[in-house]
């Protein structure tokens, strides 16, 4: 019973109420507070402070929630190794990936590992790098995949994974279609489709362009990549994007890369984990996949 109402109060606190623990663990409201109702009468403690509809970790709470979150890792490294010296091939695998990695270069990786280990549980997440690094520093994720600029966990383990480079792209009958390479003067003020502002591609984008002293204009900003290449397609501008995600475009003909003379626009990935973590046999065989096996023999 005690794990049970472990399992619950560490849902409440990391979804920040009852209600969102309600979803997640699929309870009901309830089912929730008699089970928190009956873990604060073991301890003899409160761990919840009600503040209206909102609730926040008591003191006590805060260290329930320190040691439920280094038992939680035990148990599960329990499992883990239990399940390796089965040999059953069985467990669970965690990754999360920043949109890039995550959309044009795992999903291969990851159905030559599904192939390898059916019986494995896996489990994906794409988003933002900092969403991924924050998922793997709280143990939600056994390996994360993220973008160079952020500044890691010294809790961090961290591999230089793959580098990007950043293209023009235009559509095919733009005029700047049938050149390789155009000087940066071709570049001013041609109307720009760009992603959003606080994005780490469009940081990459705007540093390189005044640092080469290019005037540009961004006529339309779009989040996602997918409506960029529309619109770039469309004849609605020209873009700056990843060679990595449009590699389908240039094959049918749609988009054309154009490089700028003199600017090399690149990014880095990294592949990050906890440094004590007990890394599974399947966590394992996909660094393996990846031609990252000495990740974790030097762990």
């Amino acid at each position: 019973m005690i794990h049970r109402q472990l399992k619950i109060f560490q849902a409440v606190a990391k979804h920040g109420g009852f209600n969102r623990a309600s979803k997640y663990l699929r309870l009901s409201q309830p089912a929730i507070s008699i089970n928190i109702k009956k873990l604060e009468e073991e301890l003899g403690v409160e761990l919840f402070e009600r503040l209206g509809r909102s609730i926040q970790l008591t003191d006590a709470g805060r260290v329930v929630e320190e040691h439920v979150t280094r038992l939680t890792d035990v148990l599960s490294e329990m499992r883990q190794a239990i399940d390796e010296i089965k040999g059953l091939g069985t467990g669970q695998f965690r990754c999360g990936a920043a949109t890039t990695i995550g959309i044009y270069l795992l999903p291969k990786i990851l159905v030559q590992f599904k192939e390898r280990f059916p019986k494995v549980e896996t489990q994906f997440f794409s988003g933002r790098s900092s969403e991924i690094e924050k998922r793997v520093l709280s143990n939600d994720l056994d390996i994360g995949f993220v973008g160079s600029d952020l500044a890691s966990s010294s809790r961090l383990r961290t591999h230089t994974f793959f580098t990007d480079e950043l293209v023009i792209i235009t559509p095919s009958n733009h005029y700047l279609a049938r050149f390789r390479k155009v000087s940066p003067k071709r570049l001013i003020d041609l109307p720009l489709i760009l992603g959003p502002k606080d994005s780490y591609t469009r940081k990459i984008i705007e540093k390189h362009l005044e640092t080469a002293a290019i005037p540009y204009r961004c006529v339309m900003e779009v989040e996602n990549t997918e409506v960029i290449k529309a619109a770039v397609s469309e004849g609605l501008g020209i873009s700056i994007l990843s060679l990595a995600r449009i590699q389908r475009e240039i094959k049918n003909g749609l988009l054309i890369p154009v490089r700028i003379s003199g600017i090399s626009i690149k990014r880095q990935f990294k592949v990050i984990m906890l440094k004590d973590k007990h890394l599974s046999r399947p966590t394992k065989a996909f660094l393996e996949l990846l031609g990252l096996g000495g990740l974790y023999d030097s762990a």
